[in-house]
C-alpha cells in the first residue's frame, strides 16, 4: 500500500457493485419464485438407551422397554409393556412421580416427573392408561426425593393378543425454575415452551428411541 504522505492514495478495485448486482439478481429470482422459504425447524437431539438428559429438574436416563408377562390373580397371565427410567431429582424438594399427560393436554406446570414426558410414540393402546411408579428393592413408591437416584417404571397393560411395537420413541421436555407470571412471583418448575393465544406448546428437548425387548414368559 502507498504511504498516505506521498502523492494520491491508490484505491484497490472495488468488487462491491458486482456483488451487489449478483445479490440483486438473486433476490429477483427468489422473488419470482415466490419469496424466501423458511428453514425447516431443527430436530431435537436424538438419544439412545443409557444417554443422560438434563431436564433441569431431573437428570434422566431411559434404560429399556420390555414386552413382558406376569402371573396375575386366579392364575391369569397378564401382559405388559414396561419402560424403565433412571431418574435423579435435582430439585430441593420432594416431587411426585405423577401420570403421563393426555395427548393435547400438556400442562405448563406439570408438578410431577411424568408430566415432563410429553408423548410416547406410537401411542400404546391400554385400557387403563399407563401406571407410573418408583421401584426400589421391590417396593413401589410415588415420590422422588431430592438428590436420590431411583428407577421409575412406566407400565402399560396390554391385551393378550396385542402386538407390541418393535421400537418406541419418547419425547422429553425440559423444565426451568421461575415465576409463573408478572403478578405471581412465586417460583415453580415449569416446562419450556411457547404460550400463544392461551395455548401452550412445550418444546421437545430430546427424543429417545428404545427397542422393545421381548421377554420370555
Amino acid at each position: 500500500m502507498t504511504s498516505p504522505s506521498h502523492g494520491t492514495r491508490r484505491r484497490r478495485p472495488v468488487l462491491v457493485p458486482v456483488a451487489a448486482a449478483l445479490a440483486a439478481a438473486g433476490i429477483g429470482v427468489t422473488a419470482a419464485l415466490g419469496g424466501l422459504k423458511e428453514a425447516p425447524p431443527e430436530k431435537p437431539p436424538q438419544l439412545t438407551p443409557g444417554q443422560a438428559i438434563d431436564q433441569g429438574q431431573f437428570r434422566t436416563e431411559f434404560l429399556e422397554a420390555v414386552d413382558t408377562t406376569e402371573q396375575g390373580s386366579f392364575g391369569m397371565t397378564k401382559r405388559y409393556l414396561e419402560i424403565f427410567i433412571k431418574v435423579t431429582n435435582l430439585g430441593k424438594e420432594t416431587t411426585r412421580v405423577g401420570l403421563l399427560p393426555k395427548p393435547g393436554k400438556i400442562s405448563e406446570m406439570p408438578l410431577s416427573f411424568a408430566g415432563s414426558l410429553l408423548s410416547v410414540n406410537p401411542e400404546i393402546k391400554s385400557k387403563y392408561g399407563a401406571d407410573v411408579f418408583v421401584l426400589s428393592y421391590g417396593i413401589e413408591s410415588r415420590q422422588l426425593h431430592p438428590g436420590i437416584t431411583t428407577t421409575v417404571v412406566v407400565k402399560y397393560e396390554l391385551e393378550p393378543t396385542a402386538t407390541a411395537p418393535a421400537e418406541i420413541r419418547v419425547d422429553v421436555g425440559r423444565l426451568f425454575y421461575g415465576a409463573l407470571g408478572i403478578r405471581d412471583r412465586t417460583h415453580y418448575w415449569q416446562l419450556v415452551g411457547e404460550d400463544k393465544d392461551g395455548e401452550f406448546t412445550p418444546t421437545v428437548a430430546a427424543q429417545v428411541s428404545l427397542p422393545v425387548r421381548q421377554e420370555q414368559a
